[in-house]
């Protein structure tokens, strides 16, 4: 009599190769969403880096307008003369590198940290699309701002030139983080 059925080995044998097919492409599909989503909080991050970027040089360029035609006073570049619609951005400004702030961009408002990396979530509103720390739903990003005078002089500094620094880190469980440098200069 002849047997016409599997055996248990070749059905293991089938059933192994099966899953080895099968799994194969399910990893990999997992690795690339893994990797699609860091990416979007990496991008994330880079323009969130960028926004601070920007808003220092609005401080700088809002800062020497309000100065009137005789341009930015020494000083004053950075720092504003407390007059209004002046930006003060003493809070982020050392010689040192040692003063840290936030900066919420949507509200024009600077904000020390008290520490060397600022632990305050930035929040996403989705009533006005966009990020402050006003309002709006906490999100996995902090953002810490340094600005450094590059010329040696003692506070309060009168330097030409600042150098900017910007570091958006986020947990997803890993620690990840985003650094944009700039190097600012007193335009007037």
């Amino acid at each position: 009599m002849i047997n016409k059925g599997f055996t248990l080995i070749e059905t293991l044998v089938a059933v192994l190769l099966l899953s080895i097919a099968i799994v194969g492409p399910m990893t990999i599909a997992q690795k690339g969403l893994q990797t699609a989503l860091i990416s979007k909080d990496q991008a994330t991050a880079f323009n969130l880096a960028q926004d601070a970027i920007e808003f220092v040089r609005f401080a700088r360029d809002t800062n020497c307008l309000v100065a009137g035609p005789g341009g930015c006073p020494a000083g004053n570049w950075l720092h504003g003369n407390g007059g209004a619609g002046t930006i003060a951005l003493d809070n982020c400004v050392s010689t040192t590198g040692t003063s840290a702030c936030y900066i919420s961009s949507y509200n024009n408002a600077v904000t020390s940290c008290g520490a060397a990396t600022c632990p305050n979530p930035i929040n996403y509103d989705s009533t006005v699309n966009a990020f402050s720390y006003t309002s709006g739903t906490a999100t996995i990003f902090t953002r810490t701002i340094t600005i450094t005078y590059n010329n040696a002089c003692s506070a309060p500094c009168n330097g030409s030139e600042a150098d900017i620094v910007v570091t958006v880190s986020w947990n997803d469980p890993l620690v990840h983080s985003v650094t944009v440098r700039e190097s600012l200069y007193d335009w007037q």
